[in-house]
């Protein structure tokens, strides 16, 4: 009964629902992979194990995986456990990356002071990972007024994404709750999309 109830929440997870959405990559961009279980119960310690059976930890190669800032110190998205972790990844030749942008800034501003970061991770100058200049992905950041953290995504951390959402597209989004594990996955953009990722970060933030 455990294994069907954990096989039923991963079904859920990864559950694909059609939109007008748009994106970048090899596959087809009418599709998105989104989000969770959505009747959340309130914050308490039975809620806490009820979540650790419902959502999978995310993989430690993903999870422990160096990250290189925009400064080139090395980072890692387990170093910030406690918080919930939106990872995005996007490339400066994608435009739903660059449309997406404005919706990341505004849930960043909301839930800041919550314990809440999106780590924007740039997967390269095109389809072929080529690395962006640090100093180009910078200066992309400044001219759209980012408000959240930028790093480069080595091509093994891209390659995590891509196991875990089955499409390789961009731009798509992981949600990590404060105990380490998926709360949602969201591939592409669109309207249907970014409602999707909005409802679920809220509810994560409340749990």
């Amino acid at each position: 009964m455990k294994e069907l109830f954990k096989n039923f929440a991963l079904f859920a997870i990864f559950s694909v629902v059609f939109s007008g959405l748009t994106g970048c990559g090899s596959q087809s961009a009418n599709t998105a992979a989104n989000n969770t279980p959505t009747n959340a119960p309130p914050a308490n310690a039975a809620t806490n194990r009820a979540n650790a059976t419902v959502y999978p930890p995310v993989a430690s190669a993903l999870a422990d995986a160096e990250l290189e800032a925009l400064d080139g110190t090395k980072t890692k998205v387990s170093d910030r456990k406690g918080k919930v972790v939106l990872l995005n990844i996007w490339g400066i030749w994608c435009g739903p990356c660059i449309a997406e942008m404005p919706h990341l800034v505004e849930l960043q501003e909301k839930y800041r002071d919550q314990g809440f970061e999106i780590i924007g991770l740039n997967i390269g100058a095109d389809e072929m990972g080529t690395p962006e200049d640090l100093d180009e992905i910078k200066k992309f950041g400044e001219k759209k007024n980012l408000n959240y953290t930028l790093v480069r995504s080595p091509d093994e951390v891209t390659s995590q994404f891509y196991k875990i959402t089955k499409q390789n597209v961009v731009p798509q989004s992981i949600l990590i709750n404060r105990e380490g594990q998926l709360r949602g996955v969201f591939v592409g953009f669109g309207g249907r999309v970014m409602n999707s990722m909005k409802d679920t970060i809220d509810k994560a933030m409340n749990e």
